[in-house]
């Protein structure tokens, strides 16, 4: 595959070029647009790729962005999918992903859906109980793996933990002697750990992962001792490092040098399921400015609330860069700023995407572009008081184009 960054633009491409040129292609009803920026997208898969050996099989996880254009284009550099529901494994498919670079990590697979999966060459289906296992054919083309409960802590917000006791994902690993049992008993040729999102402590990542690798070895030698040829060949370790500006230092590659520092996963093909990290900053949302309300401090009313951030209205919001433009797509200046509550469409108190941020004089007509919003946003969107989808676009350092019209939300 060649090397991405002698063939495409720039991935810091200013966004003073775009969005003058986004604005242009705007009718009246466009209250609010999505844009995908392609040439950070790119940057981002390149350093997922070169961060990693090269045999590492890294499936990004649609849920975080399902957008199918930005599906294809991950496929098309080469990557895999990594699919929550029996719905995204068809986006995954529709992107044209061959079978075998798609994983399959619902926890609530039912009958029919397995039978359809089964008949996949080589898709990972990772299980979620052991008592998922039988619902498999006798004769079956997919690869079965077994999710494993490492019950260690990283660090993630306890919203986004799923390794603790009380998780409902995976099978404990203190539950050993059941799993390597069901390893004899079943055709599993893979094991599969993801610790929780916003992953914070590595060194408890890295001892989990090895907990992970020793089972795997032990699980191969009870098959050995059984007289059985299959092998656990195959473990998906997950995503869960949140979002960061890049660097030859970045979190990415540290994460890498301990994923490849561990000898006991030296054995095995290794996956993983990288998705906020990949997809944050490779989108922006431009929104039209309807309403300054002055006061202590002002209020600024726009067409992006807790519909497209619901995550952030509802739990711990993000701290998306900010900026203002107006109607020509020419920055304001930022010499004179002015506290704002930003306030968002919908008809509950917690509509506010921030409070107390400083920005340039507002006034009706102006946009507000919110930058690094790529990933659990428009994946999220609310149909809380029914509102449109706006209309997606994509940057590649050159020009625009359109994605999708705006959507209208019917029940």
């Amino acid at each position: 595959m060649s090397d991405l960054s002698s063939t495409l633009p720039s991935p810091n491409s200013d966004i003073s070029v775009l969005i003058p040129l986004l604005l242009s292609q705007l009718s009246d009803i466009d209250t609010a647009v999505i844009l995908t920026h392609l040439p950070r997208l790119y940057e981002r898969l390149e350093h997922l790729r070169s961060a990693f050996n090269p045999s590492v099989r890294h499936c990004i996880a649609i849920k975080s962005n399902p957008q199918i254009h930005l599906l294809n284009i991950i496929v098309e550099q080469g990557f895999g999918l990594e699919a929550a529901s029996m719905e995204e494994v068809e986006f995954a498919l529709e992107a044209a992903c061959p079978p075998e670079k798609i994983v399959f990590d619902s926890p609530v697979k039912t009958r029919q859906e397995i039978a359809k999966v089964s008949q996949l060459p080589n898709l990972l289906v990772n299980v979620n109980t052991l008592a998922e296992l039988e619902r498999f054919p006798r004769q079956t083309q997919c690869m079965i793996g077994i999710r494993i409960n490492p019950l260690t802590h990283i660090g993630s917000p306890d919203l986004f933990s799923v390794s603790l006791n009380e998780s409902k994902f995976g099978v404990p690993i203190s539950e050993r002697e059941s799993i390597i049992q069901a390893a004899l008993d079943y055709p599993v040729r893979a094991l599969h750990m993801h610790s929780g999102s916003q992953m914070r402590d590595l060194k408890a990542q890295g001892r989990a992962l090895k907990a992970l690798g020793e089972l795997a070895l032990d699980i191969n030698q009870a098959l050995a001792h059984a007289g059985l040829d299959r092998r656990i060949e195959c473990l998906d370790i997950g995503g869960g490092l949140p979002s960061e500006s890049l660097s030859q230092q970045s979190k990415m590659k540290e994460y890498a040098r301990l994923v490849h520092s561990l000898k006991v996963l030296e054995s095995f093909t290794l996956v993983t399921e990288f998705g906020q990290w990949l997809n944050t900053e490779c989108a922006l949302a431009l929104s039209r400015v309807e309403y300054v309300i002055q006061g202590e401090p002002s209020k600024l009313f726009i067409h992006l609330g807790a519909d497209m951030f619901t995550r952030d209205a509802y739990t711990q919001a993000r701290a998306f860069p900010l900026s203002l433009w107006d109607a020509q797509g020419l920055a304001l200046d930022t010499h004179s700023l002015q506290a704002y509550d930003i306030a968002g469409p919908l008809c509950f108190a917690g509509d506010y995407v921030a409070r107390h941020t400083r920005l340039p004089v507002a006034q009706e007509g102006h946009w507000l572009c919110i930058d690094h919003c790529g990933a659990n946003t428009y994946a999220l969107w609310s149909r809380h008081c029914s509102r449109t989808v706006p209309a997606q676009w994509a940057w590649d350092g050159t020009q625009i184009q359109q994605w999708r019209s705006r959507q209208a939300v019917r029940f």
